[in-house]
Order: C-alpha cells, then sequence, then structure tokens
C-alpha cells in the first residue's frame, strides 16, 4: 500500500524545502533592485547616459547639471506639497464628500501645483535643448519623448 519509502519522501521534502528557499531569496533580490531603481544613482547614471549619447562638451555638461539642479530644486516643493495635501484629503475620505468646499479647495490646489510642474518642466526641456548644438537637437528630441513615453501612466496599464 504504501508506494513511497520514508528516505523517498524525505528526499522530495528537503528538495521541496531547496527550491523555495531559492524562490525566496530570488524574489527578496528582485524587489531589492526594482526598489533601488529610483535611487539618485540612477538619476546620475540617466545623465550620464543623457551626457554620452548626446556627445555633451564638458561645458555643456556643467551647463545641464547646473540646470537640473535648479530644476529639482524648484519641483521639490511642489511634490512635497502635492503629497502632503493628498495625504490630509484621502486621511478624510469619511468625512470630506465631492461636494464640499474642502475637497474642491484641496483638488484646486492640486491641480494648480500641477499645472505648476508642467509649466516649469517644459521650461526646463526648452532650457536644455537651446543650450545643445544643432547636430545634437534632433536627438535631444527624440530622448526626451522616450523618456516621457517610460513613465507613461495610461489604460495599458490597467488591464
Amino acid at each position: 500500500m504504501n508506494r513511497f519509502s520514508p528516505r523517498a519522501l524525505s528526499i522530495a521534502v528537503i528538495l521541496l524545502l531547496l527550491i523555495n528557499t531559492g524562490l525566496v531569496v530570488f524574489l527578496v533580490m528582485q524587489r531589492s533592485r526594482s526598489h533601488s531603481y529610483h535611487s539618485s544613482s540612477h538619476r546620475q547614471d540617466a545623465f550620464d547616459r543623457m551626457t554620452r549619447t548626446l556627445n555633451y562638451t564638458e561645458v555643456q555638461k556643467e551647463q545641464h547639471r547646473a540646470l537640473r539642479e535648479e530644476h529639482i530644486a524648484r519641483m521639490r516643493p511642489l511634490y512635497d506639497s502635492i503629497r502632503q495635501t493628498k495625504v490630509i484629503l484621502f486621511s478624510r475620505t469619511s468625512i470630506v464628500e465631492q461636494s464640499d468646499s474642502i475637497y474642491i479647495d484641496y483638488i484646486n490646489k492640486m491641480s494648480g501645483w500641477q499645472t505648476r510642474i508642467n509649466e516649469l518642466n517644459y521650461a526646463y526641456y526648452k532650457k536644455v535643448r537651446s543650450m545643445l548644438r544643432p547636430e545634437q537637437q534632433p536627438r535631444y528630441d527624440s530622448l526626451l519623448i522616450k523618456m516621457i513615453e517610460r513613465g507613461r501612466r495610461d489604460s495599458s496599464h490597467y488591464r
């Protein structure tokens, strides 16, 4: 009646434990890798790739770096404001109604900040483009479109 010997069952259990341990290690490593993707070192790598792709001169590299740091400093408070307002608004979902003036005020604030972010991004991209030589500009234009589409969140993400 007993088809498997105790030794075979022990080997099967040990193999399953090893496979499960390997799977857990793999998943933890993937999670660490996916969360480190947005680190500042990744942004620096992207900047370095851009400088190589567009063949920046040292002067252009320094100009772009200065523009970038200034841009990030302007953007950070806007993103912080949006995040804080979302926390306040969404923590009050049981209290605030859509027709409530508090809700409308928060939504208008976030819309205004997002509009300002879009304006600042557009101005930044224009400034970067203006510092490039004419032969670099077409490559920058195509690279910019790729960067914008890479961050896309449209209906294809929600299947």
